[in-house]
């Protein structure tokens, strides 16, 4: 049975509380990361629409890279004027529509980089609500081979925050019945990001 993956309301209510809590010393930050985490483990591990329970599977414990600072980034956003509609190729050989909202200019590691910023076609996210995938030179080698997730809180600014400490799986990782949309080519970064979800061990 395939099911069609989209977990952005429960982790983008989670995200949305964080940055708004969130204070400025890195013991603050650190910790605010670590509660999004175990909430994120409390989802999984109990909630009715977690893909465990779902399947009847047993939990595995995640595994996450240790939190860094270093990996939360400002990014300039460069909305495109006329948004269009793109389909997004999924895990099992399908592909979903998506809207192209912007795109997301930030440094990292020294490298200058780009995120395409997408919006789920028809989907009824959180206001302001938008998601990002992508993958590095750590996909099928610490983590998921299918990369990973970013939710954004996207309001009037066009200077935002990229928290990679925040990025996390897609259900594919636990259940491969799922279908989840894939990194756009554009989305492939050309450098390790050491943080956030790693792979799950089943």
């Amino acid at each position: 049975m395939k099911k069609l993956l989209f977990i952005l309301v429960p982790v983008a209510a989670v995200v949305i509380i964080f940055y708004s809590l969130s204070g400025n010393s890195d013991e603050a930050y650190i910790s605010k990361v670590a509660d999004t985490r175990a909430e994120r483990v409390r989802f999984l591990k109990s909630s009715d629409q977690s893909p465990f329970k779902q399947f009847d599977l047993k939990y595995e414990p995640l595994n996450f890279y240790t939190i860094d600072p270093s990996f939360k980034v400002r990014a300039n956003l460069e909305r495109l004027q006329s948004p269009t509609r793109v389909m997004i190729q999924s895990s099992d050989g399908s592909s979903a529509p998506y809207s192209k909202f912007a795109y997301a200019t930030f440094k990292l590691r020294g490298q200058s980089l780009k995120l395409l910023i997408l919006k789920p076609a028809g989907f009824g996210a959180l206001p302001n609500t938008y998601f990002t995938a992508f993958a590095d030179e750590t996909s099928g080698e610490g983590t998921y081979g299918g990369g990973r997730y970013l939710d954004l809180q996207i309001g009037k600014s066009d200077n935002i925050e990229i928290d990679f400490n925040l990025a996390y799986n897609p259900y594919c990782a636990y259940v491969s019945d799922y279908s989840c949309p894939l990194p756009p080519a554009e989305n492939v970064l050309p450098l390790r990001i050491e943080a956030g979800e790693k792979d799950y061990n089943h």
